[in-house]
């Protein structure tokens, strides 16, 4: 696929979106860049929001959705500039890219200064915004929450080439980081299937390199580790430049940013710098690849440079340069620093990007052991993934839209997995893998969180940011993996589809409710009425999922008993918010218990709709009993196609250690001889030989 394609492909899934929605296309264009924008890592729980209004002087103040950034202590400020025409491409020249800066920064510095509510009504979205920008914005660089500006222009124009220099001043005393996202842009990423690597020169930075001493691992290890010694000023500097980026692999990325230790690194920073290097833990660093100096004693540059530990140490570094009083020390400030260098390149294969994500996890989980890390942070690399992934291309939904076959709901295990099998097919193969796996049908790893955690009755965590609810829901996996790993089956797949059918369905109805506002709170609506549905069912009720999964739809009764109950719920949370913010407000464990709490009847119609909840579980304990005699039969395999060698091997290597008894040594060797002779061990052997095979590794064996 070329970038004329995707473009086509882009622009024609947003008219269509639109058509369907009953909305315009630029709200569908800034919904799906936000989504990718934070995909990738470049915000994270952006809101859509477009504001705009105008000063006493007729000057513009807009935007079109905002966000924080805690691990830069940054506000971001998105604006759209889409352009709605079918036969050319537009430009986006420095003009427009100027004009477009201007209104986002006259919205700040008027809400800094109080004077939003003398251009408009005090029921507008903006006066609520402009009060809370000027609270975290403050007066001071001390007590203030924002110490940094992203500005972020969306386009689906394409980027002139007289557009040389985006680089911005400082406004009020902050840096300022613009990022302009064409369709381009977004195709580069799509195509790499990574986020922007990020490549650094010490000279830009005004360091002449990084002194650094290499260990000796020996031949066998693939990547290469060094000891090093870096100049505060320099981790600093790159900080102010690429921001939050340089913690993509770090668990700690989207944790906050101003805990005790982060007083106590400022401390050292102001008191004491030169006893920095000896105070502080220092940095661990991963990167792809590294040059050096001539004579080989420094570093040089770095490419796709990520701070594994010590962002926090980074941040507080950053911090002290714009709070000038606390920077006079920097020049005697050094930090240690251990870097890993992985040795690979740019173009990496899907097997090699994840071994290079999970090398990158392991040296992460690690370094940050020696501080409380729920697994949760780690969740994306669980291996529940991979079930669902296996469950995802076996399981095939009945047709439905009047189609004649069948199709399969694609669960996208790694980013950008749908796009990527398509792209060295013909446009023929394309469309028929389109037919199979409709784009509509993508279930990624965060739309699941969010849309199961519905259903489990967590709507206040729903409305967190995706990671903040991706984190709550990998709670809720980690135990069900780990207690109940029979329950993760075919039966279980189905519910989860029909959980984000659920979702979509509720959230397009609501959008299309002529009582609902354009721009109106939509992402908080749905979670709440889904939630407040099932906290309604008696007990021995459930509602209909086969009738779900066979129709691909909601059912008539449970429908209509949402769509009564949407309205229900937007009036709750309108007048719970009280002319606040809905979205802050709904975030509150307390404003769900409230809508709990709250009266609300149930049709006749849709109480005689449900079903026993008897059913369900029976359903679900037949696919348990099913899923356990597949993974018995499925560990039979894999144990016979490792073939007698194997066993023979680790049989051999574990009576040389004198790790286990006679009796399981003698076990491996007889399962060896059993497929020796081209028998299937049974469930039984199976069991035994895996508990032995956990045994040694309790003991220190590690499995070839």
């Amino acid at each position: 696929m070329d970038i004329e394609e995707y473009r086509k492909q882009f622009i024609d899934e947003i008219r269509q979106n639109a058509e369907l929605e009953g909305t315009d296309p630029e709200s569908i264009f800034i919904e799906k860049t936000l989504n990718s924008l934070e995909e990738i890592g470049q915000l994270n729980d952006p809101i859509p929001m477009s504001v705009e209004i105008r000063n006493n002087r007729r000057q513009l103040l807009s935007f079109d959705g905002y966000a924080y950034d805690e691990a830069d202590s940054a506000l971001v400020l998105i604006s759209s500039d889409f352009i709605n025409q079918k036969d050319e491409t537009p430009n986006l020249t420095n003009t427009r890219i100027e004009e477009l800066v201007a209104r986002m920064q006259r919205f700040i510095s008027e809400s800094v200064n109080g004077n939003i509510s003398n251009f408009c009504d005090d029921s507008h979205p903006a006066v609520n915004i402009a009060n809370e920008f000027r609270k975290k914005i403050g007066r001071g660089l001390i007590g203030t929450e924002i110490l940094r500006f992203k500005f972020i222009i969306i386009s689906n124009a394409t980027l002139s080439k007289q557009v040389k220099n985006i680089s911005q001043q400082d406004f009020l005393e902050r840096p300022v980081d613009l990022n302009v996202w064409t369709l381009e842009r977004f195709y580069q990423t799509f195509v790499s299937n990574s986020s922007e690597i990020i490549e650094i020169e010490t000279k830009d930075f005004s360091c002449d390199g990084i002194p650094c001493l290499k260990a000796d691992l020996g031949t066998l290890n693939t990547y290469d580790a060094y000891l090093g010694i870096v100049p505060g000023r320099f981790l600093a500097d790159i900080y102010l430049r690429f921001g939050s980026k340089l913690l993509q692999g770090n668990v700690r990325a989207f944790l906050s940013m101003r805990g005790k230790v982060n007083k106590g690194i400022r401390s050292t920073i102001i008191n004491n710098p030169e006893n920095f290097f000896t105070f502080n833990n220092g940095v661990a660093i991963v990167a792809r690849s590294v040059k050096f100096s001539s004579d080989g004693s420094k570093i040089i540059a770095f490419k796709d440079f990520q701070i594994i530990n010590g962002g926090q140490t980074t941040a507080s570094l950053a911090n002290a340069i714009i709070r000038k009083e606390d920077k006079k020390g920097m020049d005697t400030l050094f930090v240690p620093m251990k870097l890993t260098v992985l040795n690979v390149e740019d173009d990496m294969s899907e097997e090699q990007t994840e071994q290079y994500n999970e090398i990158t996890r392991t040296i992460s989980e690690c370094a940050n052991s020696q501080n409380a890390v729920s697994a949760a942070d780690f969740f994306s690399n669980h291996p529940f993934h991979v079930i669902m992934e296996k469950l995802s291309r076996k399981v095939m939904a009945p047709p439905a839209d009047g189609k004649p076959y069948q199709t399969i709901w694609f669960y996208e295990r790694s980013r950008g997995k749908w796009e990527q099998e398509q792209m060295k097919m013909t446009d023929a193969q394309r469309r028929r893998f389109g037919e199979i796996y409709p784009k509509k049908q993508v279930i990624k790893k965060e739309r699941l969180a969010k849309c199961y955690n519905t259903i489990l009755m967590n709507p206040n965590q729903v409305c967190q940011s995706s990671a903040i609810n991706f984190s709550r829901f990998a709670n809720f996996v980690e135990k069900l993996y780990e207690e109940h790993r029979d329950d993760i089956n075919e039966e279980f797949f189905k519910k989860c589809v029909c959980s984000v059918i659920l979702f979509d369905k509720v959230d397009m109805m609501i959008a299309k409710s002529n009582w609902y506002p354009k721009g109106g709170d939509k992402a908080q609506i749905t979670p709440y009425t889904i939630s407040k549905l099932f906290s309604l069912l008696p007990k021995d009720r459930d509602i209909d999922w086969v009738a779900i999964w066979q129709k691909q739809d909601l059912y008539p009764a449970l429908a209509e008993e949402l769509s009564r109950l949407s309205y229900f719920t937007f009036n709750f949370l309108n007048n719970k918010a009280a002319g606040g913010l809905v979205r802050t407000m709904s975030r509150n464990i307390s404003t769900w218990q409230d809508y709990k709490d709250t009266p609300y009847t149930l049709s006749e119609n849709f109480i005689h709709s449900l079903i026993s909840i008897e059913l369900t579980k029976s359903a679900e304990q037949a696919a348990r009993r099913e899923h356990k005699f597949n993974s018995k039969i499925d560990a039979s395999v894999e144990i016979f196609n490792l073939g007698a060698d194997y066993w023979m091997n680790i049989y051999n290597a574990l009576t040389k250690e004198e790790l286990l008894s006679y009796g399981d040594c003698d076990f491996i060797r007889s399962v060896a001889n059993y497929i020796k002779r081209n028998q299937l061990p049974s469930s039984s052997q199976c069991k035994r030989l895996l508990k032995i095979v956990e045994k040694a590794e309790d003991k220190g064996y590690i499995m070839p």
